[in-house]
């Protein structure tokens, strides 16, 4: 995509990510759920143990996308991988490929570090966005059904 570049995020980033990761929380009409802050992206993002790595897509000086990600093992598969938390492109720029080139960045970072898939939930309803990612070669599993025990 002309005139977009993706890297990896560092600490520096930590005021737009959280801005991308609120405006999509708006997006998904989800606001009140948004809980992380700054201070918890920038201490298990980038402190002495991260629990997570993060792409950012820029059109300029402007970030446009994000990318979440965090690694896993498959017991199953025998083999290591990529979970995606959290896929956002600006509005202005859906469309266009940025979603893809971002999940392809993500898919690049995994493999030089031994990974072999990336893995992702969708929330219910969302048909675009399922679409968009079967289109991508993603299958949806039948066989699993997320769980998640809360503090």
């Amino acid at each position: 995509m002309s005139g977009i570049s993706i890297r990896l995020a560092t600490v520096e980033d930590v005021p737009v990510m959280h801005r991308l990761l609120t405006e999509l929380a708006g997006a998904l009409g989800k606001l009140d759920r948004i809980r992380g802050t700054e201070q918890d992206l920038e201490q298990f993002g980038f402190g002495d143990h991260p629990r997570f790595e993060a792409m950012l897509a820029f059109k300029g000086d402007q970030a446009v996308g994000l990318a979440v990600f965090f690694y896993e093992y498959s017991t199953w598969r025998g083999t290591p991988g990529v979970y995606v938390q959290d896929l956002y492109v600006t509005s202005r720029l859906r469309g266009t490929g940025l979603g893809r080139d971002l999940l392809r960045a993500v898919r690049e970072r995994a493999r030089s570090l031994g990974g072999r898939y990336l893995k992702l939930t969708v929330f219910d309803g969302n048909q675009d966005a399922i679409s968009f990612y079967q289109h991508l070669g993603f299958e949806l599993c039948e066989d699993e059904q997320p769980l998640v025990l809360r503090d």
